[in-house]
């Protein structure tokens, strides 16, 4: 329900009531919706990081187009992080803290990734590794968009591949 209708629409009894338990039921466990929320999203990085193990032997940007392959098998997560993180961009959202920290990482570890990678010097004036990955990552998030709307027009995975090799002019040589 929250990769359908957003956080703010879902009521908790339509919750409740999708996995077949009561009201008072759900709130058992979960004591509010935010919390719900929050552990929804925390399932489903979960899923995404149990399969990490096998991608140990790839670099990290292979590894993040491998995610995004991933992920194209799973359209509802997809929906879900796309819907909720434009929703999130409301700093009273239960999932701002959440989607903030999220992108923070993403950033830092993707930067870190490219800092031996990128060749600074051969980037345009004021670009830097930090601006590479940012181009990766938005790349990405609008694909995704892309791909929710459409998803015969484009593969998210293959396009953000071929913006990686378009890139690779400015990073060192091996």
């Amino acid at each position: 329900m929250f990769s359908e209708r957003g956080f703010d629409t879902a009521t908790y009894s339509e919750l409740a009531a999708a996995v077949g338990i009561s009201q008072a039921g759900l709130l058992h466990h979960f004591p509010s919706k935010r919390e719900l929320l929050l552990a929804v999203l925390q399932d489903r990085d979960e899923r995404i990081h149990a399969s990490a193990p096998e991608r140990e032997d790839l670099d990290f940007l292979d590894a993040f187009v491998a995610v995004l392959r991933d992920n194209e098998a799973n359209p509802v997560l997809v929906q879900l992080f796309g819907l909720l993180s434009a929703e999130s961009i409301r700093e009273d959202h239960p999932a701002h803290e959440y989607f903030t920290t999220h992108y923070q990482t993403l950033v830092r570890r993707t930067t870190e990734a490219l800092q031996d990678v990128v060749d600074e010097d051969a980037l345009p004036d004021g670009a830097t590794a930090e601006t590479v990955a940012r181009w990766i990552i938005g790349a990405a998030d609008g694909i995704r968009l892309q791909w929710l709307l459409d998803p015969f027009s484009i593969g998210r995975a293959d396009a953000v591949a071929l913006l990686i090799q378009a890139l690779r002019p400015y990073f060192k040589a091996s």
